[in-house]
């Protein structure tokens, strides 16, 4: 893993296949269209585990080993439904029915992380892939869809402020095993 003099600042996240996130600008591009608001690059698709925030290389690194004690069996996602943060205007897309695989591994992301003293978020784990920030205008109706996504890895990707906006870059991948 890189040096780096400053702080990261980072998250751990499901990052989409390639064949995942054109079907989500296939299924979601009609809608944002029609809406007023800032569209998320289709670059940056994920669905955050835990958000990190600064952190030392020190506490990347704390964050990285924890990270690799995490094992799993790889599972399947349906992305089936839209929905909005009304407070934060973000209008997402998501599952229905969030898999009990998908809720563990969040759960055991977090538990890891407390070895290096990372407290994660108290409110209820919300997984989605923010598709607009700032939305103004939000469709009440849209075709009914499914995108299957076999996840079977999860990444720490650091966030990095560009001129253009901000740009993920995933630093690490930790597939999904057999326990």
């Amino acid at each position: 893993m890189a040096v780096k003099d400053e702080k990261w600042r980072l998250f751990f996240a499901l990052w989409p296949s390639a064949k995942v996130r054109q079907s989500i600008v296939e299924i979601a591009d009609p809608l944002l269209s029609e809406m007023e608001g800032r569209i998320i690059a289709q670059k940056n698709f994920h669905i955050t585990l835990h958000f990190i925030g600064s952190v030392t290389d020190e506490e990347k690194n704390c964050l990285h080993r924890a990270a690799r004690t995490v094992t799993f069996e790889p599972f399947g996602l349906s992305l089936d439904c839209f929905g909005f943060f009304d407070k934060a205007k973000i209008f997402w897309m998501a599952a229905q029915t969030i898999p009990a695989e998908l809720e563990q591994l969040h759960d055991k992301l977090g538990t890891a992380f407390s070895a290096c003293d990372f407290q994660p978020d108290i409110r209820p784990y919300s997984p989605h892939v923010s598709l607009l920030r700032k939305a103004r205008k939000i469709p009440v109706e849209y075709q009914p869809f499914t995108i299957n996504w076999h996840v079977d890895e999860f990444v720490l990707v650091e966030s990095v402020s560009t001129t253009g906006g901000v740009d993920y870059r995933v630093i690490e991948k930790y597939p999904l095993q057999n326990k």
